[in-house]
């Protein structure tokens, strides 16, 4: 996946922080239910708060040659950090998100391009995987807050490596078919629409069009995520 333009992901990035930024949830806004089962908006930016200062962190240590856990005791720790935190006030909430997007802004500006391949925690993966997941993060979980940003405006690019990254949440024996760019995935029965369709339904985000089977029957049950 190292193959992506990173001048692509770093746009899209940036645009989203200024979303992120710029919209400032009110108490009554954080407390909504989205659509992911159990969660509120308020959930989403405690999220991404800790994601951004935890992949803040993996880079810091990264450049020095040095490996570190995402998080300090692992998911647990961040699931537990969600729920705890997720209830306390809005304003909070926001100052803790804007402070993990300096921190996450800081610590890549810090970086050579050469730093971006040294290993890191993240899946045990070199350092542009947490680039990619902050990419991927960033614009789902921004459709998710609800401000004015829809699946439909992500770019090409994010949304054919939305797709190929959860692929493996199709059952064996399903095809995707993008009609407007011609690319495919898997083989089997197929199910086709637009690639921002296709994008929003593997990672169960809300989009103006679905995507529908060919065969004219039921979209099939998507798994867990990767």
């Amino acid at each position: 996946m190292n193959d992506l333009d990173p001048a692509v992901q770093f746009a899209d990035i940036s645009d989203a922080h200024r979303a992120l930024l710029a919209e400032k949830l009110t108490e009554s806004q954080a407390r909504a239910a989205i659509e992911l089962p159990g969660w509120t908006r308020a959930h989403v930016l405690i999220h991404l708060a800790d994601l951004s200062q935890a992949f803040a962190r993996q880079a810091r240590y990264a450049a020095k040659g040095e490996l570190i856990e995402v998080y300090d005791g692992g998911r647990p720790t961040r699931d537990r950090r969600i729920e705890e935190l997720h209830g306390r006030p809005a304003e909070w909430l926001n100052e803790r998100l804007a402070e993990g997007l300096a921190a996450l802004e800081e610590s890549w500006a810090a970086l050579s391009e050469d730093d971006w391949q040294r290993p890191c925690a993240y899946r045990d993966s070199p350092l542009w995987a947490t680039r990619l997941a902050w990419w991927r993060e960033s614009a789902l979980h921004l459709v998710d807050l609800d401000v004015g940003r829809r699946s439909e405006q992500w770019s090409a690019e994010l949304s054919g490596h939305v797709v190929e990254f959860l692929q493996s949440r199709l059952p064996a024996g399903t095809r995707l078919e993008a009609v407007d760019t011609g690319r495919t995935w898997g083989e089997g029965r197929t199910v086709r629409g637009s690639l921002r369709a296709l994008a929003a339904w593997i990672s169960g985000r809300p989009a103006a069009e679905r995507p529908a089977a060919v065969d004219g029957g039921p979209l099939p049950e998507l798994t867990a995520w990767p």
